[in-house]
């Protein structure tokens, strides 16, 4: 009984180590959108050590629980390129490109299960937030898939989505679930507080 609850916290733990990782990361790379919408973004906070908390936070995700944190990780790569899949980057690779080499190194080690987990999983929290942000990203001009595609279609393909990362590994869904809940409510409470 106790490995098994132990198992369950670690893999939250290790789950909200690695979405931390991935906001902080995110919030560095869209802070020139966040700031024409109004929104707090936790790259002002942290200004030139964002990138090293990020960092540290994979590390530490990675230490608990390698293949579902770095597949998470890969998985966040992948659905972040969603909307830049033509765009050229310092690899000389398009985001298609740097998506395929992402997927690869995945599937090579993490295997399709995990992976396809992830993605999936990613991108169901990707759409969510892409809907709650719709209105905030068409002031800024940021992309965002609600706004391009529609809001009901991204609820469903969200739901779709969530459907079949639990339908793929039901014994990680929840503790993946919970563990970004628990860094989306941080973040929700972070950013009211800093804006008081």
């Amino acid at each position: 009984m106790w490995p098994e609850i132990f198992e369950f916290l670690s893999t939250i733990v290790a789950v909200a180590c690695c979405a931390a990782a991935v906001k902080l990361a995110d919030d560095y790379l869209d802070k020139e959108y966040d700031a024409i919408a109004g929104k707090t973004n936790w790259a002002e906070i942290f200004d030139k050590g964002t990138m090293l908390y990020a960092m540290f936070l994979l590390a530490l995700s990675a230490g608990i629980n390698a293949p579902l944190a770095l597949s998470l990780f890969l998985g966040s790569y992948i659905v972040g390129m969603f909307s830049a899949m033509r765009d050229k980057f310092p690899s000389r690779l398009n985001g298609f490109q740097e998506s395929l080499v992402a997927v690869t190194v995945g599937l090579v080690l993490f295997g399709w299960n995990t992976m396809l987990f992830s993605v999936s999983f990613v991108f169901a929290i990707q759409l969510f937030d892409d809907y709650i942000d719709a209105h905030s990203d068409c002031l800024s001009g940021q992309r965002n898939l609600a706004n391009r595609y529609g809001k009901m279609e991204c609820l469903l393909v969200g739901l779709f989505c969530t459907l079949a990362a639990f339908w793929l590994n039901e014994r990680l869904f929840v503790p993946t679930l919970a563990g970004t809940a628990i860094v989306y409510l941080l973040s929700f409470r972070f950013t009211n507080t800093v804006r008081i």
